[in-house]
């Protein structure tokens, strides 16, 4: 998939691009389906899968489910604090629906980026690989829920800063759903490089729902961000007692 613009609303300049939020595992025979920046989509994600999959660009939970199933994702997090460098690096924790074979993705979620020393933080709305960014202010601390629901006949996408109240939703065609996660994606730079980790500490997601029950419930696929050294970047914590929450760290840019 060709990974979405990442433009900074405020400024109205393209500096980057987003690896849409999916988990990656690749096509490639080294990597376990899609294709985006440094691999793909885990596919084959089942119940005996490695209790925690190593990815070049992703950390976070995902399901399988059935090919062109009516699918929804949902989450809740706190917009995490970066601690930024002059270092380009960020991080796009959100929740979505992998559609149409592992080809694209409709997803809802937050850009956390450093940039020129400086964290930026916007929302991001994708139908279908359609990508709009809303220059609304976001700032640390504040509640944001996502979700991504998908049938043939339609799709919708939806992200709300509970804090503030502001909501945006988009609606668009159908697709036919492969896959459903939660976690934080990788940001990419223009020229398709993944960019580095940046400082956030600790992110909580809590109310993650696949096809409104809990997460737990569709025995999903456990995974960290690792690099190429096989250093971990961002460490992917259990799932809760209850099933619907789980942590994200930082370890390594």
């Amino acid at each position: 998939m060709m990974p979405a613009r990442f433009r900074m609303p405020a400024l109205a300049v393209t500096i980057g691009a987003t690896a849409v939020a999916v988990p990656l595992l690749s096509l490639a025979p080294a990597q376990p389906a899609g294709t985006n920046v440094g691999g793909g989509w885990p596919a084959s994600a089942r119940v005996s899968a490695p209790s925690v999959i190593n990815n070049p660009g992703f950390a976070g939970y995902q399901a399988s489910v059935t090919p062109g199933s009516a699918t929804s994702s949902a989450a809740r997090f706190k917009v995490p604090k970066l601690s930024c460098t002059s270092a380009y690096r960020g991080i796009a924790p959100g929740a979505g629906v992998v559609v149409n074979a592992f080809k694209t993705v409709s997803t809802a979620y937050l850009f956390a980026v450093c940039f020129h020393s400086r964290a930026e933080y916007f929302l991001a709305l994708v139908v279908n690989g359609n990508q709009v960014n809303y220059a609304t202010p976001v700032h640390p601390g504040n509640v944001i829920k996502v979700s991504a629901k998908v049938t043939t006949k339609v799709t919708t996408v939806q992200v709300t800063d509970v804090t503030t109240g502001v909501t945006k939703k988009r609606t668009g065609p159908g697709a036919r759903s492969s896959a459903a996660y939660a976690g934080d994606d990788g940001v990419g730079s223009a020229k398709g490089t993944l960019l580095g980790v940046p400082r956030f500490g600790t992110l909580t997601f809590t109310n993650c729902l696949i096809d409104g029950k809990a997460l737990a419930h569709s025995h999903p696929a456990r995974i960290q961000r690792v690099n190429g050294r096989k250093i971990v970047q961002i460490a992917t914590g259990a799932l809760s007692s209850g099933g619907t929450a789980f942590l994200t760290r930082y370890k390594h840019f």
